[in-house]
């Protein structure tokens, strides 16, 4: 049991280097508008596909984007948004979808016909076979390209996270050299340091008993929202930086031979592969050990 208490506190530490390199990327996403161009490579991936007509891509998904609803799904907070939205339902897609194959035509019978007027094959081919596959039967056929728009956003996200994965890796590891945070060291000081460990610990257990994932991981903010997550998330590291012996104040370089500094970059590249897993996966491994030190039972 007292392994698991340290390990509880190394996971406890884990967690909040993990909120704060997430706000990070949240405020690098942010920035760069990284969903919103993710969004507009999918939709450009459906609408024109490996269309080679420059005129095709004006036409379709320029009529997409000007789309008063599509219009509508950019603006924030009452303001217009020269930048795509981070998410587009569904439903929306569709719906916009069918505004620019129909145009004036508001009889949905006529979708068949007005597909097969499509320039665009790629996309002609597409929603043809789902045609055929609703047996042009219209609300089938709407379901199936709900159905299509969502498979696409699945691979947009999953493509993504994988980004996303890599950039936490790189945050993580800079936090862990910036802070010094050493996952070996740390272990190692907990090891020998029973107070701060019941300091941490009790923190632990607070957090898991009072706090959700979806309270402590905001994601999609806005950039000012992000940075104040940031100085939040800031604030508690550096509150438990110094009794874990983190950080370079009292570091003596000089006497460093090679094998200190050896497990020192080895100590730098864990925290950095811990981070990149994420702040879900920490707090729900640290809820589970919570769980088992407080009852004894393995969770469920």
């Amino acid at each position: 049991m007292a392994i698991l208490t340290v390990v509880l506190g190394v996971i406890f530490v884990l967690l909040m280097l993990s909120l704060l390199a997430t706000t990070i990327m949240e405020l690098i996403a942010s920035f760069l508008r990284l969903r919103g161009k993710n969004l507009k490579k999918a939709l450009q991936n459906m609408l024109v596909g490996d269309s080679k007509a420059g005129l095709e891509i004006d036409r379709l998904y320029k009529s997409f984007t000007e789309n008063p609803l599509f219009k509508q799904l950019s603006f924030k907070y009452g303001r217009k948004s020269t930048d795509p939205p981070s998410y587009v339902s569904a439903e929306s897609f569709r719906t916009i979808l069918f505004d620019i194959l129909l145009g004036d035509d508001t009889a949905e019978e006529q979708l068949g016909a007005k597909i097969d007027e499509l320039d665009n094959e790629d996309l002609k081919r597409v929603l043809k076979q789902l045609m055929r596959q609703a047996d042009n039967k219209i609300d089938v056929f709407k379901t199936k390209v709900d159905d299509w728009y969502n498979s696409i956003m699945d691979r947009a996200s999953g493509w993504y996270k994988r980004t996303t994965h890599y950039v936490l890796i790189w945050v993580g590891l800079v936090m862990a050299v910036v802070l010094n945070a050493d996952t070996l060291a740390l272990y190692e000081h907990l090891e020998n340091d029973p107070e701060t460990l019941t300091d941490l610990v009790s923190a632990a257990e607070t957090l898991a008993q009072n706090e959700n994932i979806d309270s402590l991981v905001r994601t999609d903010l806005e950039f000012a929202d992000a940075v104040d997550q940031f100085k939040a998330y800031k604030n508690e590291v550096d509150e438990i930086k110094s009794p874990l012996g983190m950080g370079w104040k009292n570091t003596d370089l000089l006497s460093a031979t090679p094998y200190d500094w050896l497990t020192k970059v080895l100590g730098w590249v864990i925290t950095a592969l811990a981070v990149s897993l994420g702040a879900p996966f920490w707090f729900d491994i640290l809820k589970k050990i919570v769980s088992i030190r407080s009852s004894g039972n393995k969770p469920q």
